[in-house]
């Protein structure tokens, strides 16, 4: 069995892969629960006794994709090719900062209720934007993993450091992916990756944030092309 490590994004768990899993043949999908830490260090460091001590296939989407690219800048001789999925290695947009800000002061005084449907929808391309089947796969994940998590993942993932120009000067054999209606990861953000000679960078039309949902196909077509087995 070929392997992929797997790290998921802020309130998501391994039903994130369940679309691209059935498209990959003898690929797994090994799919990592975050440690629930409290600073992005620890967190790191915490995967460091998860995954295996050999170079691995590393796949991190969104949340999970920041916390792969810090995991391979402190550990490289442990990642023998890395894949970052809606995020590009740096910190949060401000409007983000201020909108989890908001959700932990609500959710501190109030209680965790789940992710709305109207964000859920808003972390979706135009194309799929009425697609309930899809938003109620990010809701049912947000479900599973409850108040406890959510104020976990945001608090301690609010202080960001860029990572590109670490990642530019290191050696680590690196792809990203990004949704070309990805609101979370800005047009001149993604217009940087590809023009950087460093990166290998992969836009998929019709698609927003929630690429292993929206564009399961396309995902598989890219692991497949980039991870190297052998």
């Amino acid at each position: 069995m070929k392997d992929i490590y797997c790290l998921p994004g802020t309130m998501c768990d391994e039903g994130l892969w369940q679309f691209t899993q059935p498209l990959l043949g003898d690929v797994n999908l090994k799919h990592v629960v975050l440690p629930e830490v409290d600073t992005l260090d620890g967190i790191v460091e915490a995967l460091s006794l998860l995954l295996p001590n050999e170079p691995i296939h590393l796949l991190g989407f969104s949340m999970g994709g920041y916390l792969a690219s810090a995991f391979a800048l402190k550990y490289p001789e442990r990642i023998q090719q890395l894949m970052v999925v809606s995020n590009a290695a740096q910190g949060l947009l401000e409007r983000e900062v201020v909108q989890r800000k908001q959700a932990l002061n609500w959710v501190l005084r109030h209680g965790y209720k789940g992710i709305p449907k109207k964000k859920a929808i808003a972390m979706l391309g135009n194309h799929n934007k009425n697609s309930d089947f899809i938003i109620q796969v990010i809701q049912a994940m947000d479900a599973r993993l409850g108040e406890r998590v959510f104020v976990q993942q945001l608090s301690s993932s609010l202080n960001r450091p860029s990572l590109l120009s670490q990642l530019e000067k290191s050696s680590i054999d690196l792809c990203f992916c990004v949704g070309e209606e990805d609101v979370l990861v800005p047009l001149e953000t993604f217009k940087l990756l590809e023009s950087n000679a460093r990166f290998l960078c992969s836009t998929v039309k019709h698609c927003g944030h929630m690429i292993p949902l929206e564009q399961p196909v396309w995902l598989a077509q890219k692991l497949i092309a980039f991870f190297r087995f052998g």
